[in-house]
C-alpha cells in the first residue's frame, strides 16, 4: 500500500501569503509607534460636490 502524497501549495504561495501578513503586522507596528508617519496621507473624505 503506497502513502498518500499530499496536497501542498506551491512555494510560491506560501512565500507570497507569508509576505502579506508580515506586511500588515509591519504596518500595524508603524502606525503604533511612528503616527506621525501616516497623519500626512490622505484618508479619502468625501467632499460635498459644488453646482455650477
Amino acid at each position: 500500500m503506497e502513502p498518500r502524497k499530499k496536497n501542498k501549495p506551491s512555494t510560491l504561495v506560501v512565500i507570497l501569503f507569508s509576505l502579506i501578513v508580515l506586511m500588515v503586522i509591519i504596518y500595524f507596528i508603524l502606525v503604533t509607534f511612528f503616527p506621525g508617519v501616516f497623519s500626512s496621507l490622505n484618508t479619502g473624505d468625501l467632499q460635498p460636490v459644488q453646482d455650477k
